[in-house]
């Protein structure tokens, strides 16, 4: 479980490239597209499960 900047940073590890964003990814979270356990203020996503959803929409585009 990680904050959005934690799992964009998990993203650009693996991608350096990636067009992903810090504000793409907490769009998500609003959204409800990604799931997310709220802890005090912060929001943290499972980044397998963001990673998932990312492959998904890799599909249909």
């Amino acid at each position: 479980m990680r904050t959005a900047t934690g799992a964009l940073e998990i993203i650009k590890q693996q991608d350096p490239d990636t067009a992903v964003t810090l504000h793409y990814i907490r769009q998500l979270i609003s959204s409800g597209k990604v799931p997310f356990v709220p802890v005090g203020r912060k929001k943290l996503i499972n980044v397998d499960e963001l990673l998932a959803y990312l492959e998904r929409k890799e599909e249909i585009a």
